[in-house]
């Protein structure tokens, strides 16, 4: 038994010296972490220093927006093996795996989304996933094809997620799709709640810490210095266009109507989003009167400039301050805190202020 003593004194090393990396690297982005995000760092820095060797089979971290969960997965991606560690947000991953492969025609929707968890998925031994939700009945089936993927390869999973366990699908007719994937949760992974009652994205960012992409972005109210009538571009999207427009470059000014007035979705978003990293939005209308469609399209937009880290500029006719009043309320919580890293510009300051 000796032998075991030396290799237990070197795991413990290896914990420390991660959770000392992550510590410094957030510390260097300005960043002071509560109890609760160290009880996490801890915990993740334990099960990722060997995660084959691991009792339990991932981590599920779930908690309100805005508590650091992201931010936190960012930095341990930093810090892992990249040759086989893959790092996914919800949207991106499913338009990933949902391209068709060879001979795609032929196949169920299942059979394509089979081939390709194997396609990104292959080699891989830990996936830091983030935005873990069940919304739809289709997700749920998503879900459970990528937990047991997972387990079945043996890739330790890390996820985050708006919602415990169990208010996954939190729909009475359709909850029990997601209930076998809630009890592989409960059984093999570590559930950790992050919530120290505090939304860090509607508090003063950290001083010296550099606004850039999403958070270089601005909000607007009444206020618009933009010519739709200059706008003369249709874009390609997929076999459709979008438009008219402008852009030069990677920035582009386009309004609402086009985006969420239109049978636009979230894999033309993505579309989009991997063209232009600067976008000017004009003629946000009022958030009061939002059509539900709208308002979930929207929301959509925003979690894929959000998760892309894409700089935005919103020109809208209110302060959006009733934004999200239509939806569930976990997802108005998401899009309200994601919202408010947005800045004031100075001209829309004015006209508030005056």
């Amino acid at each position: 038994m000796p032998s075991l003593l030396p290799a237990r004194l070197l795991r413990t090393r290896r914990v420390a010296q991660r959770r000392r990396r992550v510590f410094s690297a957030l510390q260097r982005q300005g960043f002071s972490l509560d109890q609760r995000q160290r009880d996490l760092v801890q915990l993740l820095s334990q099960k990722l220093a060997n995660p084959s060797a691991q009792a339990t089979r991932g981590v599920y971290v779930y908690g309100p927006p805005g508590r650091g969960k992201s931010m936190l997965l960012d930095a341990f991606c930093a810090d892992l093996d990249p040759t086989v560690t893959a790092r996914y947000y919800f949207h991106e991953f499913f338009r990933a795996i949902n391209q068709p492969g060879e001979h795609a025609e032929k196949r169920s929707l299942g059979s394509v989304f089979a081939q390709g968890l194997e396609r990104e998925l292959t080699g891989i031994k830990i996936l830091l996933f983030d935005e873990f939700h069940c919304v739809e009945p289709g997700d749920a089936m998503f879900m459970a094809k990528l937990v047991s993927y997972c387990q079945e390869h043996e890739i330790f999973l890390v996820t985050t997620s708006n919602y415990e366990p169990e208010k996954l699908l939190d729909d009475e007719y359709f909850h029990h799709l997601a209930e076998p994937t809630i009890e592989l949760i409960r059984s093999t992974f570590d559930v950790f709640e992050l919530d120290a009652a505090v939304d860090y994205r509607t508090l003063a960012a950290p001083a010296g810490m550099r606004r850039e992409g999403y958070r270089a972005g601005t909000l607007n109210p009444g206020y618009s210095p933009i010519d739709e009538s200059d706008f003369d571009v249709h874009i390609e999207v997929g076999y459709d266009k979008i438009g008219p427009a402008r852009y030069r470059g990677a920035t582009i000014e386009i309004s609402f109507d086009q985006l969420c007035r239109t049978r636009r979705n979230t894999a033309d978003y993505l579309a989009l989003a991997s063209r232009f990293s600067c976008w000017h939005i004009t003629s946000v209308p009022s958030s009061q009167a939002m059509p539900m469609d709208e308002e979930r399209r929207f929301a959509n937009l925003i979690d894929v400039f959000y998760d892309r880290d894409l700089e935005v500029h919103l020109y809208t006719q209110d302060r959006l301050e009733h934004l999200g009043h239509r939806l569930h309320d976990t997802e108005r919580a998401r899009l309200e805190s994601r919202l408010a890293q947005l800045q004031y510009s100075e001209e829309a300051t004015d006209r508030i202020t005056q």
